[in-house]
């Protein structure tokens, strides 16, 4: 299915800017409408804020400093989206209920990697990481240093294995694919296991599409899955990372899968997944 509506989420955070850059390049990439929706609740709180009286304060601070910048960031969005069809709305709420209400009527989401599973000092309120597990629509997580120019799918790994997450991760992944320069299939196999055909498979059925890619066959000799599939995708030089979200996907308590759990953890570059 062609990109046509990307669901945009903006909060009052270091990295909003970034989301922004990248939705208005793939907006006009794939002559799609922009949803940018802005969340005045806070994602996270700094771990000093203990106690219900101090979380309650942070939380109406932030919030309220949230709603003071709406106003700067909305110019930020008409001015980095001029010229394409985009709608801005503002919200408050629990940020993955939120996008996951409005994901069924997108083609693609964009967000940003959690702060929180990266900074020790910070306590996670909101994951709009963790949206894959949420909604059936595609999620772009970008990781925290991404260029605002940098290309977006022109060397894609895909991270394969014969499951319905990760067919619905390349079946969502076709927009890039087709136009990307290099497509590696990335499968990995347990120490001792046999290397079966579902890597070949995929090539034989993305080469029927008009995609030409090639397989590698990997063994976790040992450490993690994801460890090794970050580890081959810097070897690559891979821009886009696509793979299936494994997990449990009730909104409040989502338990991630290993390789996703690690893949998200430490999130080096564009990660397009599905569940």
């Amino acid at each position: 299915m062609p990109i046509k509506t990307i669901l945009l989420h903006l909060a009052n955070d270091e990295s909003h800017a970034t989301r922004l850059a990248v939705a208005a390049a793939l907006a006009r990439r794939f002559t799609a409408h922009v949803e940018a929706l802005y969340i005045a609740t806070p994602v996270s709180m700094p771990a000093g804020a203990t106690g219900r009286a101090a979380s309650y304060g942070f939380m109406a601070e932030a919030t309220a400093i949230a709603h003071e910048n709406a106003e700067r960031i909305a110019d930020e969005v008409r001015l980095a989206l001029d010229g394409l069809s985009h709608r801005w709305t503002i919200a408050e709420g629990d940020h993955v209920a939120l996008l996951a209400e409005r994901a069924p009527y997108a083609d693609l989401a964009i967000v940003g990697q959690s702060s929180a599973e990266r900074s020790g000092d910070r306590v996670a309120l909101h994951v709009p990481d963790r949206l894959p597990l949420a909604t059936a629509c595609p999620t772009l997580v970008l990781p925290p240093v991404q260029p605002a120019a940098a290309p977006i799918g022109r060397n894609v790994l895909i991270a394969w294995k014969n499951s319905r997450e990760s067919t619905h991760a390349v079946r969502n992944a076709m927009p890039f694919l087709e136009t990307a320069e290099s497509v590696t299939v990335l499968t990995v196999n347990p120490p001792g296991g046999r290397h079966g055909e579902d890597g070949t498979a995929l090539v034989d059925w993305l080469t029927r599409h008009g995609i030409v890619a090639r397989h590698h066959p990997a063994t976790a000799s040992s450490g993690e899955v994801g460890d090794l599939i970050l580890s081959f995708a810097a070897d690559l030089g891979a821009d886009l990372l696509v793979m299936g979200a494994y997990g449990h996907s009730r909104l409040r308590e989502m338990v991630l899968g290993g390789a996703t759990r690690t893949v998200l953890a430490a999130l080096p570059l564009p990660a397009l997944m599905s569940h």
